[in-house]
């Protein structure tokens, strides 16, 4: 008996333990250290939260600051509602709702990639040298590595995951260099794996530069997207309306229309996009295209040669001339 009462006094100090470490976990004090300590082992990396409060069904961040490389990211508010058990038995992302406020994007001061040094061997020494960019560049005995061909537009579209959000939003500003900004607000619902999906978009361009060519631009837009039941993303929609505004730009809006398709998983797919002009209630239609990529490696009826290939049709208004090279003809072999 006596023994039985010190496994179980063992037993209980373990649990209490564990439960008084996930009560610590689950503070936002706890949380918001730990985030702050994982980041700041990271290199070249700043990361400020004034909170981080996180549980088994909701997240929510408060004044986050984020830097990198002169890249500066700040937001009012990050929250998430959401089913992390669904993560953990069914590695499936599941949210009701995920929602940022006030972001901020400030690339004023973006550092662009450090470019590495290229060192060479001295003459007469094992020392290194870095090479100017008047000498030509060393050859390492090795083949050029080959270029990957262009395999299609959705192939590489695949979720690692099956997902689940049911409500999007963000509203924020980017800051660009040149005293231009960005203001964007951005949509999305019912976007699940096995359904259609939809995101909206606002987005209002502004230069304030003096004698700017394009002041400012406004377009307005929806995308539809499908997830097929293996996460392919096998179909996206795009329909948008954009405005310019400058001292010699016309009044004219552009609305655009495009549409990608893959059926079958490794498939042909099949492009379409139009372009028009909107004067008034009126829309003149300045170019129509249809195209296809074919997987199949099999020999095209018109050249007897084996492309991955693309079939390809345009309509044109009467306001652009749409010209189609004939076909050069191969040269003689002498």
């Amino acid at each position: 008996m006596k023994a039985l009462k010190i496994v179980a006094f063992v037993v209980g100090g373990i649990v209490l333990l564990l439960a008084i470490g996930l009560l610590l976990a689950l503070t936002p004090s706890v949380q918001t250290w730990a985030v702050r300590k994982a980041v700041a082992r990271q290199p070249g990396m700043k990361l400020d939260v004034a909170r981080v409060a996180a549980s088994f069904s909701a997240a929510d961040i408060a004044d986050l600051r984020f830097e990198q490389d002169g890249i500066v990211v700040t937001a009012k508010a990050v929250s998430a509602r959401y089913n992390a058990w669904d993560y953990v038995s069914k590695k499936r992302i599941n949210a009701d709702s995920v929602t940022v406020q006030d972001l901020v994007v400030d690339l004023r001061n973006a550092k662009p990639a450090a470019a590495q040094a290229s060192t060479m061997p001295a003459t007469g020494s094992g020392a290194t040298r870095t090479r100017t960019p008047a000498e030509p560049p060393i050859r390492s005995g090795k083949p050029a590595e080959k270029k990957t061909p262009f395999d299609g537009v959705l192939k590489q579209a695949q979720l690692p995951f099956d997902v689940r959000v049911a409500t999007l939003a963000a509203k924020g500003r980017a800051l660009l260099p040149g005293d231009q900004t960005v203001v964007f607000d951005v949509k999305g619902d019912n976007i699940e794996t096995g359904q259609r999906g939809k995101l909206e978009w606002t987005v209002d361009f502004a230069d304030a530069t003096r004698d700017a060519a394009l002041r400012a631009l406004r377009a307005t837009g929806t995308a539809t997207l499908h997830i097929a039941a293996d996460r392919r993303i096998d179909s996206v929609e795009v329909d948008t309306v954009a405005a310019a505004m400058g001292p010699k730009l016309p009044s004219d809006r552009v609305k655009l229309s495009a549409k990608a398709e893959q059926p079958t998983p490794g498939g042909n797919e099949t492009y379409a996009a139009t372009v028009a002009l909107m004067r008034g209630n009126a829309i003149e239609p300045l170019l129509k295209t249809n195209a296809q990529f074919l997987t199949r490696r099999a020999k095209s009826p018109a050249h007897g040669k084996s492309p991955s290939a693309a079939n390809s049709s345009r309509d044109c208004s009467p306001a652009l001339a749409c010209r189609k090279s004939p076909p050069t003809a191969p040269a003689n072999s002498t």
